[in-house]
């Protein structure tokens, strides 16, 4: 639809700014939500950027194995070489490679820094929906992720980087972007509301892998994303998160679903005179 503009002279991707917004207020969003936990701002800084580091890595990498059949052309074609890797490197990201990602730096910062990760889970959980969203916004400007042929509902691209142009195309983008900003603010309606507020997480385990098999009936890229069995590799994964999302709550009910200890805050005591 509109994958660059132009600032002063330079051509920037519109996706990047999608994704850039949707981040910040992402961040602005778990720093809200971070009161209770005991977490400082810099936490939240600090574990973003490493969730935005394993996200990026994790996306590229579910996006390599998924489309493994044009990578293997590309190297078989045009052998290991700079070129060839640096243009592997451009484009071509699954999400759910980013959730995964993302999560696993989440463990590794964690623990590295000695925090029960379900805090950071219990002031992050909505922020999720919120970035993805905005990202969802960036993919209709680019052309990726596009949708199914549609007459009556189809948007016609004149210059994507990935959806075939002249073609009316059902905005499944634009669609997945607004359940999305739903599925945000009903979490976060949760998080503010409910005396177990770490439970907003399953929220998100139980709806949203529902939303995106819902919209992978209308996506059209399928080529790109990996079909095994007949089913697209997101759909798969899309179940797993729904047994594992099960499998967790009855654990966490059997427990009595009970809230993550906050770490001790300091901002209150008296300083003490050497």
């Amino acid at each position: 639809m509109c994958p660059f503009i132009d600032v002063f002279g330079f051509d920037v991707g519109t996706y990047g700014i999608c994704c850039i917004i949707g981040g910040a207020l992402a961040i602005l969003l778990a720093l809200y939500n971070k009161q209770e936990t005991g977490l400082t701002s810099l936490d939240i800084v600090e574990a973003a950027a490493f969730i935005i580091i394993g996200g990026v890595a994790g996306a590229k990498i579910l996006y390599l194995i998924a489309d493994f059949d044009t990578v293997a052309y590309i190297i078989t074609e045009y052998g290991i070489t700079l070129k060839t890797v640096m243009g592997l490197l451009q484009g071509g990201f699954v999400f759910y490679g980013g959730f995964i990602g993302g999560f696993a730096m989440l463990l590794i910062y964690s623990k590295w820094q000695r925090i029960d990760t379900m805090l950071f889970i219990t002031a992050i959980a909505p922020s999720i929906p919120l970035a993805h969203a905005f990202g969802r916004i960036g993919c209709f400007m680019a052309g990726c992720c596009y949708g199914v042929p549609s007459e009556d509902f189809g948007i016609a691209f004149t210059d994507s980087l990935g959806a075939p142009n002249d073609i009316k195309l059902f905005p499944v983008q634009l669609l997945e972007s607004v359940l999305l900003i739903i599925l945000a603010a009903a979490m976060q309606i949760f998080t503010m509301k409910s005396k177990h507020r770490h439970c907003t997480v399953y929220i998100y385990l139980f709806a949203y892998p529902i939303i995106r098999i819902f919209t992978e009936r209308f996506r059209y890229d399928d080529s790109q994303r990996g079909i095994w069995l007949g089913i697209s590799t997101s759909t798969w994964i899309s179940i797993a998160i729904i047994i594992v999302g099960i499998i967790l709550y009855l654990l966490d009910q059997k427990k009595g679903f009970p809230e993550p200890e906050p770490l001790p805050s300091f901002e209150d005591e008296e300083e003490i005179d050497i």
